[in-house]
């Protein structure tokens, strides 16, 4: 199962605060082994963990 984490700030500005959202995204590492990225703006910060599931082929 994937996972998300993130904040949304529009009073201030989050892009500084990179290490609490790794710190954040590193809590999700069973929810999603495979694939991680992150996005971060100026009031945005978001990240995801990804688990690749195949599905197995129909006959």
């Amino acid at each position: 199962m994937c996972g998300f984490v993130g904040f949304v700030d529009f009073k201030n500005n989050v892009s500084s605060r990179k290490n609490i959202l790794l710190n954040m995204n590193s809590s999700l590492s069973k929810r999603g082994p495979d694939e991680d990225n992150l996005y971060i703006d100026k009031n945005v910060a978001l990240a995801h963990k990804r688990l690749i599931v195949i599905d197995p082929v129909r006959w």
